[in-house]
């Protein structure tokens, strides 16, 4: 029995691996010769067999730029959600209902239906959760309450944990500024062209496998027809090459110039912060001269 399941296991495992030989197969005879052109090129210029066109000083300056500042802000709109919401449950959560709540606006049907089969979410609860200021303020309230006014530290607390149920709200107002002119737009700013320029800079880096794969077989004719014919394949590459360039170029370009406008994102940002810590330290001030007296 031992050796018959052996057998049919190996014979099974067989034509598993007939299968897969005959998918293989179908996949390659389904490649377009362009696909074959391209993945042949690819291949010997990372073995370093084949010349590659490179780009200009000035294109390849631009578009590390712009890669630059895309990964920059990014990284700064990570540790900006993280900064309005330290909790990483909350922040997950928040993140899930986001999402959600886009894709209900989705312009893809599928995407609708999918959102609609999810409990009704509203959006981000980022300034709707109490604070721990407000958490820590009705503990001060309510022990200060419990005390009483027999002793002075009774009132004490009521008036400090009124003073931090205060800060809370205050929290909760100053978070909704930020995540409202801060994050959001300064997340959003520019993500449709960025999601574009890496689209072009793909068909770019296609275009230019096309080119090269091309002026190989130039150099690879063996006969004037054949000659002839890899010239004209050459041209044609080479005024795709040229338009995706430029297409490409103009992407980027006008991305570099948009990202100035971070700098208002930045603006709005501080501006919600001197807001808050000037009316707290007001709050604060005065507490803190009551307590004294």
């Amino acid at each position: 029995t031992l050796l018959y399941t052996i057998k049919f296991e190996a014979n099974l495992n067989m034509e598993e691996f007939g299968q897969s030989l005959k998918d293989m197969a179908g996949t390659v005879g389904s490649m377009s010769i362009k696909g074959f052109d391209r993945a042949k090129q690819f291949s010997q210029e990372k073995m370093g067999n084949a010349v590659k066109t490179e780009l200009d000083q000035d294109f390849i300056a631009l578009s590390a730029r712009v890669e630059e500042t895309r990964s920059c802000v990014s990284k700064t709109s990570t540790a900006a959600r993280n900064f309005l919401q330290p909790n990483a449950a909350a922040r997950l959560e928040d993140m899930f209902n986001e999402t959600v709540t886009a894709a209900e606006a989705s312009t893809n049907p599928n995407v609708r239906d999918i959102a609609a089969k999810i409990p009704i979410r509203k959006g981000s609860n980022i300034d709707k959760r109490q604070t721990y200021s407000e958490l820590m303020g009705h503990i001060m309230k309510t022990s200060g309450q419990q005390i009483g006014d027999s002793i002075k530290c009774g009132p004490s607390f009521v008036e400090v944990g009124e003073t931090f149920q205060k800060l809370g709200m205050l929290e909760r107002e100053y978070i909704r500024d930020v995540y409202n002119n801060f994050f959001k737009p300064f997340s959003n700013h520019l993500q449709v062209e960025y999601s574009n320029i890496t689209a072009e800079k793909r068909r770019l880096d296609l275009a230019r496998l096309d080119l090269d794969a091309a002026k190989s077989k130039v150099r690879g004719a063996r006969t004037p027809e054949a000659m002839q014919q890899n010239e004209q394949k050459v041209r044609e590459c080479q005024a795709a090459f040229d338009r995706q360039y430029e297409q490409t170029k103009i992407l980027l370009t006008e991305a570099d110039r948009k990202s100035d406008e971070f700098t208002c994102h930045l603006e709005e940002f501080i501006r919600s912060q001197m807001n808050y810590h000037e009316q707290a330290h007001k709050m604060l001030s005065e507490t803190h001269a009551n307590l004294k007296k």
